[in-house]
């Protein structure tokens, strides 16, 4: 097997356009830019060589994608192939091969009903080998399509629209709340544990904002009871990871890592509903959440900011070793509180936290129980923190950034998978989301690997940076305020597996587009976003200057 070094020298060489030291020449912003520019080419690329490297191992039969690569890994399960891994196959495909984009999806969910359907319209697992559907409790179909639905389809909706996975998310969701086993004074709760009624409240909050349907904030409202007034009273202010309705009483362990994290941010989002309606529940709910969010930062974290992964809700001590790579996911509920609330506090351990990140270089986050590091907390760790500096940037956790990316970047192997199981599609994620850092939002289609794109917002414009070493005709496209179009939110809530917005245009709004400092242009946002015509000649710069036109004075005589 070759070195990560070496491999990392031979996506260089493969592309001689992005070595040549013209990129590198005019003024600042555009050296800047230039250098922007190969820095989201190669993450479009690691994510383009991620998905032909995994269309390998797709089942021609079924569609369907085994969760890994080892020999006992060729099952599909929602809650590790349809949940962390293909989503961002068809992700991918949509910005470096459109052409593949809806048979993937399509193909692989017609395989899923096919094959895996089971009660309540939830997913079994299905053995790819022995082509047969594994029988499971209705515990573990929940658990798999809870999974599912918060980290599969919910980022795909966040960042491709609605579509056939908007509408799975729907029906898993009912079937969730259909089958809800879980007897309580508040009503019947898909489980007993945070981790999925963290997860169904990241999903139908969501689904609320997006389709308006009363009966998704009447089952959040559910879990939202439960928590704020029976187990966060009961459980020293902060969730526990397990809670027995019956017996009102939990394990006190409060997780702040993948797997239980969930809960925190999607309390404060369920909050946020209920701030912006003025509910008798926004009321009530807001002393249990504040006293929530106070007390992790006593318990859960030290002067760094960053959170442990698990303490005891009792008395604060570590029950399980370093820091969690969810931290940011953890600060996404301060940030929607300071949203929602308007109070200035709950941004001051934020800005700590994002601060302190420089400390965290080369940190083993997720270490692997037989030792070394995994690629999916690097991945995890630097989301979260996009996700933040999207909203409070801070210069010094974007240098951490630079450094943790070409970290994960490392771990790709010349065949374009990553480690071989479901966390190849976190690897996938995670690089896009710093692609779009780089480029603004901006993509183009067709996408092509010598391709230069960068953006950086001026002031209140866009500064576009484009450059392919052969002619390339094509469309450049920029980022609506996707939280408001894809999802109906008033307020971009940060949310986990949502990609950040770093530059929108208003569909409505008329922009004045300038090309090289020159030739001027008015077009509706629409056609921004839809897509605008850009000719390349080969190795020739063209830099465009977005910015929203100020309707001119009129000056007429009256």
């Amino acid at each position: 097997m070759c070195s990560r070094k070496f491999y990392l020298t031979v996506i260089m060489l493969s592309f001689p356009a992005l070595l040549n030291p013209g990129v590198l020449r005019g003024d600042g912003l555009e050296d800047r830019l230039a250098a922007s520019a190969v820095k989201a080419n190669e993450a479009f690329l690691r994510c383009r060589r991620y998905l032909e490297g995994w269309l390998r191992h797709l089942d021609p039969a079924s569609g369907l994608l085994r969760q890994s690569l080892a020999a006992e890994g060729n099952l599909w399960t929602p809650e590790n192939s349809a949940a962390d891994n293909f989503p961002f196959m068809v992700i991918a495909a949509r910005f470096t091969r459109p052409e593949l984009e809806r048979s993937l999806f399509h193909e692989s969910l017609i395989g899923e009903k096919s094959y895996a359907a089971d009660r309540w319209g939830l997913p079994s697992a299905f053995d790819l080998n022995k082509k047969a559907k594994l029988e499971r409790d209705t515990g573990r179909l929940i658990f798999g399509a809870s999974e599912y639905a918060k980290d599969g389809l919910a980022p795909m909706v966040e960042i491709l629209g609605r579509g056939a996975w908007s509408a799975r998310m729907e029906e898993l969701a009912e079937g969730i709340f259909t089958a809800a086993p879980v007897e309580t004074a508040f009503g019947a709760l898909p489980s007993a544990d945070a981790e999925v009624n963290g997860e169904m409240l990241q999903v139908l909050c969501r689904l609320f904002w997006m389709t308006g349907r009363e009966i998704y904030l009447e089952w959040a409202r559910r879990i939202g009871d439960a928590y704020c007034y029976e187990v966060l009273p009961g459980n020293y202010g902060v969730p526990a990871h397990f809670w027995d309705f019956g017996k009102h009483t939990g394990d006190s362990l409060l997780k702040l890592r993948d797997h239980g994290c969930e809960i925190v941010s999607g309390l404060t989002l369920l909050f946020a509903i209920e701030k912006e309606r003025n509910t008798p529940r926004a009321r009530s709910y807001y002393p249990a959440i504040s006293r929530m969010l106070g007390r992790i930062e006593e318990i859960g974290t030290d002067s760094t900011g960053i959170f442990f992964n698990e303490v005891s809700a009792v008395n604060g001590e570590r029950t399980r070793p370093g820091y969690s790579d969810c931290w940011g996911y953890d600060y996404y509920a301060w940030y929607t509180f300071w949203l929602a609330t308007g109070e200035e506090r709950y941004l001051k351990p934020v800005r700590q936290a994002l601060r302190s990140l420089q400390m965290f270089k080369d940190y083993p986050w997720e270490p692997r129980q037989e030792g070394g590091q995994s690629q999916d907390g690097i991945a995890d760790a630097v989301e979260g923190a996009l996700g933040l500096l999207s909203r409070l940037p801070e210069p010094s956790a974007f240098d951490w950034v630079e450094h943790e990316i070409n970290r994960m970047f490392s771990f790709q192997k010349p065949d374009g998978t990553i480690e071989g199981w479901w966390g190849d599609g976190n690897f996938c994620r995670t690089a896009l989301m710093y692609a779009f850092y780089n480029t603004s939002g901006a993509y183009c289609r067709p996408w092509r690997e010598d391709l230069l794109l960068a953006g950086s917002r001026e002031g209140d414009g866009l500064e576009i940076y484009l450059r392919a070493s052969k002619p390339w005709s094509g469309e450049l496209h920029l980022d609506p305020p996707r939280h408001r179009t894809y999802l109906g939110l008033p307020s971009d809530y940060p949310r986990i597996n949502a990609f950040p917005e770093w530059y929108t245009v208003d569909p409505l709004e008329i922009y004045q587009v300038t090309i090289n400092g020159g030739k001027t242009g008015r077009v509706l946002g629409q056609e921004l976003i839809e897509g605008y015509p850009v000719e390349l000649r080969a190795m020739k710069a063209l830099r465009l200057n977005i910015r929203r036109k100020i309707p001119d004075t009129d000056s007429r005589e009256k």
